[in-house]
């Protein structure tokens, strides 16, 4: 059974700052009905997203017992291209608790979803909780650290194969935090030390019980893969996530990078563009991202209500992915030629003009 209680620590301790954020203003009554969390639409969307991945696990176990080698790969190429978004948008997305009405339906399918991509629940909410409220200042977050990179070579690579390294890396510290006593052996990264300080006693201890649930259910799926005679399904279920990354990355990458760290107005800090149908189903509407920080408690199948609510006072958004990627190469290219150079999308007639970046953090 998934341990959902464990997945709820107490709040994080961190250092009394307060962000003086730019937040557009939104009628009170519209923004409790944005707000307002559903049952039915939430479970039809997770059901179909992991049917989905589902048939084309099964289209590419079949492939491999029955057809030639080119369609293996071929039915491989399309199970690996979506196994990971529901592991990271969806992970992402019920980790604030907002998606359905129902909490042990929310906290069920967020297990499954951490479980998928072998991240560990108590650790995400801890990290994405800080990040939100401190959204790429340097001095308070490193979850999303700017400037980013997605197209050097190495990134590449992986992306394009088997992101070796982000697997090892993924297992080799749930086994740390699994099995690990001491808290300085225990937590060997900044990050991780800022948002498990030693005196976190319950939160550590939900980690800890996370990451041996963890463990525990994949161990239990290989030997029960390898043991049926279905090795195949190792690939499939506890490697794709990590395979063929590409559309994931595509969909996920435009969220900060080339953007402006450091600042009080999300509208500089974060980017948000039109997207595609498709893309905005497996992506769970994350393409409104801006909005998405404004606003954290609204759904994801409310973002676009939202941007209709408060867009007048948004960056004019990029449409569909060529026109985002076009403009993120473009960033990232000047950036690496001047470090003080970031993206600022042009603002619509009658918005609040950006935030100065000189306002700092108050304590």
């Amino acid at each position: 059974m998934a341990p959902t209680a464990h997945l709820n620590p107490k709040p994080m301790h961190t250092a009394a700052v307060r962000i003086p954020w730019h937040r557009t203003p939104i009628d009170r009554a519209v923004l409790a009905e944005l707000n307002r969390r559903r049952d039915l639409r939430p479970l039809v969307d997770n059901l179909a997203q992991l049917g989905f991945l589902a048939a084309t696990a099964a289209l590419a176990l079949h492939a491999f017992h029955h057809w030639s080698w080119p369609l293996v790969v071929l039915t491989l190429f399309l199970h690996t291209t979506f196994a990971g978004h529901y592991g990271s948008a969806g992970h992402h997305e019920l980790s604030h608790k907002t998606v359905f009405r129902t909490r042990w339906l929310n906290e069920f399918f967020y297990a499954i979803a951490c479980l998928l991509n072998w991240k560990n629940g108590v650790h995400m909410r801890h990290s994405h909780g800080a990040h939100h409220r401190y959204t790429t200042h340097h001095e308070h977050e490193l979850e999303v650290v700017l400037p980013g990179d997605p197209l050097r070579w190495k990134n590449l690579l992986w992306v394009l194969t088997l992101n070796i390294p982000g697997l090892y890396g993924l297992v080799k510290q749930q086994i740390r935090w699994a099995f690990r006593r001491d808290w300085d052996k225990m937590f060997t990264a900044e990050w991780e030390r800022r948002i498990f300080p030693p005196g976190d006693a319950h939160g550590i201890r939900s980690l800890r019980r996370f990451a041996r649930f963890t463990l525990l259910v994949h161990a239990a799926l290989l030997v029960l893969f390898i043991a049926s005679g279905n090795w195949y399904l190792v690939v499939l279920v506890q490697l794709a996530p990590f395979a063929n990354q590409w559309y994931r990355v595509l969909t996920h990458s435009p969220q900060h990078i080339g953007m402006r760290p450091d600042v009080a107005d999300w509208r500089q800090n974060t980017r948000t563009y039109i997207g595609d149908p498709i893309s905005a189903f497996f992506y769970w509407n994350l393409q409104y991202h801006v909005e998405h920080h404004m606003y954290a408690a609204v759904p994801y199948y409310n973002l676009p209500k939202l941007r209709e609510a408060i867009g007048w006072d948004l960056p004019i958004a990029s449409r569909g992915l060529p026109d985002t990627w076009k403009e993120l190469v473009a960033t990232v290219r000047r950036q690496r030629r001047d470090a003080s150079y970031f993206f600022t999308p042009p603002l619509p007639a009658g918005a609040t003009p950006y935030v100065d970046p000189d306002l700092r953090a108050t304590a």
